[in-house]
């Protein structure tokens, strides 16, 4: 019996051990920290933007891909649900060419009626996307 208690006390701890050490609004206060401490530029619009791939932050800030090489922050204007956890988005746009700030919308395709509208777009290089995807992971010891 004390050997099963010690089990589940062990699993219990590893379990709270691997959850994400930040909450939401902690990254969602870093995201803008990094926009400001690395001066991204704000950007109305993409021109010429073809969507290639998608990775959700929160459910205010997600990176877009329109190639393997140039990746997008996208900020939108309040809580859009469910974008933490769908598996696909739905981009809303006015022209087909071209995503723009203010205009345009995000939506899951969970919830396609529940339009997010995209309030900033900020251009990252690849090393900014892989700082900002790290932002809330719990470090992983490479040492092992």
């Amino acid at each position: 019996m004390n050997k099963v208690i010690t089990v589940l006390v062990v699993l219990m701890i590893v379990g709270c051990a691997n959850q994400p050490s930040l909450s939401t609004s902690e990254k969602n206060a870093q995201y803008a920290q990094f926009i400001v401490e690395n001066k991204l530029e704000s950007l109305d619009k993409i021109k010429g933007f073809r969507f290639n791939s998608w990775q959700s932050l929160t459910d205010d800030y997600l990176i877009i891909s329109t190639s393997p090489k140039q990746k997008y922050l996208l900020q939108v204007n309040g809580y859009c649900p469910d974008l933490t956890f769908s598996h696909s988005i739905i981009l809303h746009q006015g022209m087909s060419s071209m995503l723009s700030a203010k205009f345009d919308s995000v939506s899951t395709t969970e919830q396609p009626q529940f339009k997010c509208f995209i309030k900033t777009i900020h251009k990252l290089d690849k090393q900014q996307s892989k700082t900002l995807s790290a932002i809330g992971k719990p470090m992983v010891d490479k040492a092992k």
